[in-house]
């Protein structure tokens, strides 16, 4: 039976530009945040700073926390609410996506201004995802 998984993302902020990562899933490749779900006794701001030091090796602070979206699984069909908070990284950073503990299929990363991501053709996310950034804008 499908189920709703609660998971944490990170709209990451610098220079005027987002940090979006490319996952492999089994039905292709897709553009997401950095994040991921929320174990159980977790905050979700603990869930991303955990998420994050996995995904990218590095470390944020959280600005504000700015909504949610929402995507259905596509192996499991289940629906994924994200708790989304934009951030800024900590300090002095390089990413590094090799050193992933969860096996994530990480298979490239990208910094995207608002205007690249109004305009990109190749570069697709959520329809709720890009609702939620555009209201960043208004």
């Amino acid at each position: 039976m499908p189920k709703v998984v609660s998971s944490s993302k990170a709209l990451i902020k610098y220079k005027d530009k987002y940090l979006f990562v490319k996952e492999e899933l089994r039905k292709g490749e897709i553009w997401d945040l950095p994040g991921g779900k929320i174990e159980y006794g977790e905050s979700p701001e603990e869930t991303l700073h955990r998420e994050i030091w996995e995904e990218l090796g590095i470390k944020v602070s959280i600005i504000k926390p700015i909504g949610a979206w929402y995507f259905f699984s596509q192996h499991q069909k289940d629906q994924v609410i994200c708790h989304t908070f934009l951030c800024e990284p900590a300090g002095t950073f390089v990413i590094n996506t090799t050193n992933n503990p969860a096996n994530e299929e990480i298979t490239e990363f990208r910094w995207i201004s608002y205007n690249e991501l109004l305009n990109s053709n190749e570069f697709k996310i959520e329809q709720s995802l890009f609702l939620l950034i555009k209201g960043q804008y208004e």
